[in-house]
């Protein structure tokens, strides 16, 4: 960003402005003859053409510092003047006073653009953080390219620095003087009384050019009178003068734009050629019915759009300036000024009446964002979707769904199919996707693929357009209004295509982005032969690399089918759950292939459906055995979950750990999951269960969901799928214990189901009291500490991880997840603690602290099960239970750790643990 430098092109010759000579500084610093206050009208003047002189080598070095921009100097300055005065008559108050600290302010609000209005010169710039930043950024090459070279980087650094404090710089330079070669101080403005009286309004009006307009008031002195060297009806209106300033500067752009107002122009290439070009066929501007009138010479053709786009950027924000602040001083009470506006800036279709174009149509097609505070807050992270081809597609074939379930919303017709395809044309590879669903006017086509943040479907256009369809139930796939953008991802050329339902063929209208995201789209008619015939829309995309290829659609550049495969086995899988038939065509096809059949997954049965949803595992030669053993798991223990209305919108399992009996001897297995889907496309993934589930979003990329199931829904199936776990011919202690788990992840207790595992094998919950009082110690050892086996009897058998020796436990020891699983995200339901040990929720220490352990643990899983049954065991308080838990591992305190015994030598080994003592005094 701060490394992009743009320069500003000088349209043609510029004549010197007499400030002198404007009618502004006629009628107040300039008056000769007044009756009583000459005298002071003429200190006045006296002392601000001494300023000026000072100011002006300052101000003619600011080139030295920023080569790459236009005049800040002198002329510049005076021509401020002359543009305040196009926005005021003689009927604007403006008293002596008053235009001296004008004339202050246009002064100083540049200066601090060059080096040589700081004292250390470039010593200061370096040593502002900024720079340092600045230097980094822009010594990072570029993509494919080699380093900037340093003093490059440094210079630009250097400019972006002096952008950004310049408005702060301005308003210390008249309180920090200059030193002479002799040591003696120079102040840019030399009568101290000037200074005195005038200085703080000056260097405050002087900064606020680069404030929001918003926040003018409440940073700017209020009202007051003036020294009383003056006279006394010379009131000073900072919140006045402030805004004239702004509005000079911002409507000057014959020669130049203010920086505050060039950070909003979009970085491109051939910037300074399209400056020149607008700047020089804008004719200067007269006032027009209480608007600014801007007029071209000459017309810009289609080569010259940008630069046209340019000019229309710029007048909009003259425009949005002098409606703010007339808006600002109406609510304040404040004199207006003569122009609230700018003509035409509101559509480039009326601007065009006067900024003309030939041979093309400027349409408001630009590319903006809304809603920001809902795209920020809904981000996952600094890169929204990552590397990953898919998302393109995914979101191309959502909103074509969308399109089709609006049609089916909007006129009662059955939804229509989904195409997708892969083709070459022209040497190059086109990904197309096509619906036949509700189609886009104009309007809608632009607002809703060029408004990054606001989604088309929640827009004003969309309700206007298709009335009913949120009541008739219609929800999009497509909420957050920035899935279209990751097309860009794969494609360096998109072209939208679309025709709105119940409209003829001539309205069909074409959207086209000719260099991605790097220049405005174009609005288009479309030529009769390439109209639409039938309602719709069709994405044509221009993949950037060849779809085989490491950096292309696959990710591979291993031909391991033919591309028309490889594109069918990257959809088919990954949009099971849609609600509309898809098909897929790629270079090898004649025709398009069905690939899914709408909600078939909700009636098919078990086998087929797993089949679908593990296509690729299935025939993967690692992972091929452990599939096909979960498919006959699957079958038989897959349930569906419903919704509120009887809708099924799951079918899953739990599969908790290794089905020893579906196939022997094998040492790594897979972690099982199910995978999410958010409108029936593939979204992210559940562990220990197979299967599938319709999810909601919960971040803007979609790559994060959670099932849209009830939470008691959820703990039905969970409950109900433990119970078939721990009975089933698959049944280990393993599964058991894992099924146990995940069902108290959601809720559910399963007294029937291990809570841990103990000397004699599995402890099940509805025992675990019962073990607790026959021992007045009881010793935890994490699951993450031993290694939990069975042999061909069941027996459980437990190995140490470091070496895999067999150890023995002692009748007091446990071994269970000492850091329980909650299975709800926290923006679905936060996971509970523990209130009785609320006070110490907020703990963050290296040390063990069992109080806060329990305020996190205590209320999820087995963990809770235990203190539950300690409590009613001993008959104490958690807090005394926390008074004798106790650390025991290899610390400062030397080494506390668990001894324990190999079954083979009798050796010792030690293991880290935790002991709970009976409070003393407890039953």
């Amino acid at each position: 960003m701060f490394g992009v430098l743009t320069h500003i092109s000088i349209a043609g010759a510029q004549m010197a402005t007499d400030f002198r000579r404007t009618s502004l500084w006629s009628r107040t610093l300039g008056v000769e003859d007044h009756p009583t206050h000459q005298e002071s009208i003429s200190r006045l003047r006296e002392g601000y053409l001494s300023f000026r002189k000072a100011v002006k080598p300052l101000a003619e070095e600011i080139k030295v510092s920023m080569p790459m921009f236009t005049d800040h100097g002198i002329e510049h300055i005076d021509s401020l003047w002359d543009t305040a005065s196009v926005l005021t008559d003689e009927k604007f108050p403006l008293n002596p006073a008053e235009a001296f600290v004008l004339g202050g302010a246009f002064l100083l609000h540049d200066l601090g653009m060059g080096l040589a209005s700081y004292k250390d010169g470039p010593e200061s710039i370096e040593n502002d953080p900024l720079f340092q930043d600045m230097v980094a950024l822009n010594s990072k090459p570029p993509a494919g390219n080699e380093a900037q070279d340093p003093e490059h980087a440094r210079l630009q650094a250097t400019v972006a620095v002096l952008r950004w404090r310049h408005a702060a710089q301005a308003e210390r330079l008249l309180n920090d003087p200059f030193l002479s070669d002799d040591g003696k101080n120079i102040w840019l403005l030399a009568d101290d009384g000037l200074r005195a009286a005038f200085g703080a309004d000056i260097s405050s009006i002087a900064q606020s050019h680069w404030w929001d307009v918003d926040d003018l008031p409440h940073k700017l002195p209020v009202d007051h009178g003036v020294n009383a060297d003056f006279p006394g009806d010379w009131e000073i209106d900072p919140l006045k003068l402030a805004c004239l300033l702004r509005l000079a500067d911002a409507t000057h752009i014959d020669s130049r734009r203010a920086p505050r107002l060039l950070h909003a122009f979009r970085p491109q290439s051939g910037v300074s050629r399209e400056h020149w070009f607008f700047q020089q066929r804008l004719n200067r501007p007269k006032l027009s019915q209480g608007r600014l009138l801007f007029t071209s010479s000459q017309s810009f053709d289609e080569q010259e759009a940008r630069a046209w786009w340019l000019a229309h950027d710029t007048l909009q924000m003259i425009d949005n300036e002098l409606s703010r602040v007339d808006s600002l001083c109406s609510d304040m009470g404040k004199p207006q000024f003569l122009a609230r506006g700018v003509v035409g800036a509101g559509t480039p279709e009326r601007l065009a009446k006067y900024v003309t174009a030939r041979g093309w149509k400027p349409t408001d097609a630009s590319l903006r964002v809304s809603r920001v505070e809902s795209v920020v807050e809904k981000l996952g992270g600094k890169h929204l979707y990552g590397k990953q081809p898919w998302i393109a597609v995914r979101e191309l074939i959502a909103n074509a769904a969308d399109a089709s379930t609006a049609l089916h919303f909007a006129s009662g017709e059955p939804k229509p199919a989904v195409y997708v395809r892969l083709y070459q044309e022209a040497g190059r590879y086109w990904l197309e996707v096509e619906d036949h669903g509700i189609g886009m006017t104009p309007d809608s086509l632009v607002g809703s693929l060029t408004d990054f943040g606001l989604s088309g479907w929640h827009s004003g256009d969309s309700l206007h357009e298709s009335p009913g369809l949120a009541s008739r139930g219609f929800r999009a796939r497509g909420r957050f209004g920035i899935g279209f953008f990751s097309v860009f991802m794969i494609a360096d050329r998109v072209e939208v295509k679309s025709l709105r339902y119940l409209s003829g063929s001539t309205e069909t209208t074409a959207l086209i982005f000719e260099d991605g995201l790097s220049s405005r789209p174009l609005l288009r008619d479309v030529p009769p032969r390439e109209r639409l015939t039938r309602n719709g829309t069709i994405v044509r995309a221009r993949l950037q690399h060849d779809p085989l290829s490491t950096e292309g659609l696959f990710g591979t550049d291993a031909v391991q089918e033919s591309r028309s495969q490889m594109l069918r086995d990257m959809i088919e899988q990954r949009s099971v759950l849609l609600d509309t038939d898809l098909l897929a065509a790629g270079p090898e096809d004649e025709t398009d292939i069905l690939l899914v059949t709408a909600n078939e997954w909700k009636t098919c049965d078990a086998r087929e459906l797993f089949r679908k949803i593990y296509k690729d595992q299935l025939r993967s030669p690692q992972l091929q055995p452990m599939y096909e053993a979960w498919e006959s798991v699957f079958v038989e223990h897959e349930q569906a979950l419903r919704d509120d209305s009887g809708e099924v919108v799951g079918r899953a399992i739990l599969a908790a750990g290794l089905e020893s009996d579906a196939l022997a001897d094998v040492w790594w297995w897979p972690s099982p999951r199910a995978e999410t889907f958010v409108g029936g496309l593939a979204s992210d993934t559940i562990f220990d269960c197979l299967g599938v589930f319709e999810g909601e979003p919960l971040r803007a990329d979609r790559n994060s969901a959670f099932p849209v199931a009830s939470e008691d829904e959820l703990r039905r199936w969970a409950s109900s799928q433990a119970e078939l776990t721990s009975t089933s011919r698959f049944a280990t202690a393993q599964t058991r214990y894992g099924a146990a788990e995940l069902a108290r992840s959601v809720g559910e207790s399963v007294p029937y189901l291990p809570c841990g595992y103990i000397s004699s094998g599995e402890l099940v919950a509805s025992d675990l009291a019962d073990w607790i009082a026959n021992h007045d110690e009881v010793i935890l050892i994490a699951s993450y500490e031993l290694l939990v086996f069975h042999d061909e009897t069941g027996k459980v058998l437990y190995l140490d991880r470091t070496r895999g020796r067999r150890v023995e436990l002692p009748n007091n020891v446990i071994v269970m997840d000492f850091w329980a699983h909650w299975f709800f995200p926290e923006e679905i339901r936060p996971r509970p603690k523990d209130s009785r040990f609320g006070e110490y929720g907020a703990l963050n220490s290296n040390d063990w602290n069992p109080k806060h352990w329990w305020y996190v643990n205590g209320k999820i899983g087995s963990t809770a099960l235990l203190l539950e049954a300690i409590l009613e065991s001993w008959t104490c308080t958690p807090q005394d239970v926390a008074e004798n838990f106790h650390q025991r591992r290899l610390g400062r305190a030397g080494d506390e750790r668990i001894k324990l015994t190999c079954v083979d030598d009798s050796t010792k080994i030690q293991i880290e643990g935790y002991l709970l003592s009976r409070p003393v005094g407890t039953a």
